[in-house]
């Protein structure tokens, strides 16, 4: 039987979908947290993979990058589509959604990271920690004005195209798993209206926590959470 080890920090961030996958699947892994605060000195252990996490160990496999850790545990368990244009589409919403995340990121100056070597993971939690309304107030017009609506826009049309129940297609992908996560830390971290006028989107977020295992692992991890996000 293979064992599964996965190193991240101790936030949803953007490993939290490896996590639900792996719940849903039924397959049991070695869920490594490593807090906020202790990066600076536990970094160190991973000069050797950049300094970067999420690591997933397989076995004695080591693999690194989050979308590479996400699309093995996809392929391995069955989140990956169920045909080569779903497959496509489910790469395709994840890079997207990687990228809004550095939209997000591009605005750093309007707050100070407390750990500026991994802010794509935190950046709507340093945003939530902001204690100048002014910087604060710059930042949530240019995503919510700007940013989210024109990539929740397109997330709406490929939930549309496909079907309307999942992102890729008729089956569950991780892409369907890491669109509701990042839609319900935007919610929590920076505005609880952005879904008001994308309802599909709300529905798909909502249709992901009401999924049994990843409902009752999110109650069974809330103690080793840090943070709502990050």
């Amino acid at each position: 039987m293979t064992k599964y080890k996965l190193i991240y920090f101790d936030i949803r961030g953007l490993a939290e979908p490896i996590r639900w996958m792996f719940a849903i699947a039924g397959k049991n892994f070695v869920d490594e947290r490593i807090p906020l605060q202790h990066w600076p000195v536990e970094k160190i252990r991973f000069t050797e993979h950049v300094g970067q996490l999420p690591i997933l160990h397989i076995d004695t496999i080591q693999l690194t990058q989050v979308h590479a850790c996400m699309r093995y545990v996809a392929r391995r368990y069955g989140f990956n589509g169920t045909t080569e244009i779903e497959e496509a589409r489910a790469d395709e919403a994840t890079e997207l959604i990687y990228d809004l995340r550095l939209c997000c990121v591009a605005y750093k100056d309007s707050f100070v990271s407390a750990t500026p070597d991994i802010i794509r993971h935190t950046v709507f939690h340093d945003f939530y920690k902001e204690t100048s309304i002014v910087k604060k107030a710059r930042m949530r017009k240019h995503l919510v004005e700007d940013y989210f609506p024109k990539y929740f826009t397109r997330f709406a049309d490929l939930l549309e195209e496909a079907g309307g129940e999942w992102i890729a297609g008729k089956s569950l992908t991780y892409a369907d798993l890491a669109l509701a996560n990042f839609l319900d830390v935007a919610e929590s971290m920076v505005n609880p209206d952005i879904l008001s006028d994308y309802p599909t989107l709300k529905r798909l977020k909502n249709d992901v926590f009401a999924i049994p295992q990843i409902q009752k692992f999110l109650e069974s991890t809330v103690h080793k959470t840090s943070m709502v996000g990050g």
